[in-house]
């Protein structure tokens, strides 16, 4: 009897039943770390061929990757709807208990869940729940502290990530994606498989201790943020809803609030490992 493969990010798990497909699959390399047992948080099933919504309105469009759609309370998102091989379909219930992908390709050839965005996607419409948000952010835990990294491509998420990683007694979390969440009156950080160029990516978690907002240039130098700042770059370098009302306004509250708790600076760096002890002066 086949057994279920969970993955779990950020203490939520997701749970893919074996014999949903006639055909055997394998978590992929960068989701291999994450396997897990544990109390499942969303079933996601497999299917063979078109969904057929029937009538559905278009909520949220983003060319050419994906769009969005709703019909009797069930997201819809419609992913590479342009590329006939890759096109598949996902469905979202309500409380997103239950996800459906469907793979419009019948043959079989290509029917891999974690290609593409489908899972982020996933993610990032669970979490909108008042569960916690997706960071573009370098992630470390570092003498059992977390520090987070911010900055949008080319910010140097990835040189940080390769400069830490030559330092002992240090874990990336990830290089590119971190995801956050706030249990009791904490803020936590947790790695997930989206890694950047340099390849980090750990289900570790450890508490968000501190924030570095990275900027280029010519020498090593912290400066001050503003609390408006804070949020409005948080919103930049993440994942919000922009689809979802609700879940837009819990993204804005929850950026000022972790904010307003964990200190907040400006870094700007020159890409060597002076910057690294530049950062441990000021952690401490």
């Amino acid at each position: 009897m086949p057994k279920d493969h969970t993955i779990r990010i950020g203490d939520i798990h997701i749970t893919f039943p074996r014999d949903n497909l006639g055909f055997d699959w394998e978590i992929a390399p960068a989701y291999r770390p994450f396997f897990a047992s544990g109390k499942e948080d969303i079933q996601f099933r497999l299917h063979h061929g078109v969904f057929d919504a029937g009538f559905e309105k278009k909520i949220f469009d983003c060319p050419p990757i994906w769009a969005l759609y709703r019909q009797n309370g069930n997201s819809i998102i419609k992913i590479t709807p342009d590329l006939e091989c890759l096109r598949r379909t996902l469905v979202l219930s309500p409380l997103i208990q239950n996800a459906d992908l469907y793979f419009e390709d019948e043959s079989g050839c290509f029917m891999d869940p974690f290609y593409g965005p489908t899972m982020e996607i996933l993610m990032v419409n669970y979490l909108a729940r008042g569960k916690g948000c997706i960071i573009h952010a370098c992630g470390i835990a570092r003498e059992g502290k977390g520090l987070l990294f911010v900055g949008e491509s080319g910010a140097g998420k990835s040189t940080i990530a390769n400069l830490w990683d030559q330092e002992t007694g240090v874990d990336i979390l990830s290089d590119d994606r971190i995801l956050v969440r706030k249990k009791g009156r904490h803020f936590w950080m947790y790695g997930t498989p989206w890694h950047g160029e340099a390849k980090f990516a750990t289900p570790k978690a450890v508490r968000l201790e501190r924030i570095f907002f990275l900027r280029h240039g010519p020498t090593n130098a912290i400066g001050k943020t503003r609390g408006i700042d804070r949020v409005s770059q948080l919103l930049t370098c993440s994942f919000p809803p922009y689809w979802d009302p609700q879940g837009m306004a819990f993204t804005m509250a929850f950026f000022s609030d972790l904010t307003h708790h964990v200190p907040c600076h400006e870094l700007t760096f020159k890409p060597d490992k002076s910057v690294l002890d530049l950062v441990k002066r000021t952690v401490g």
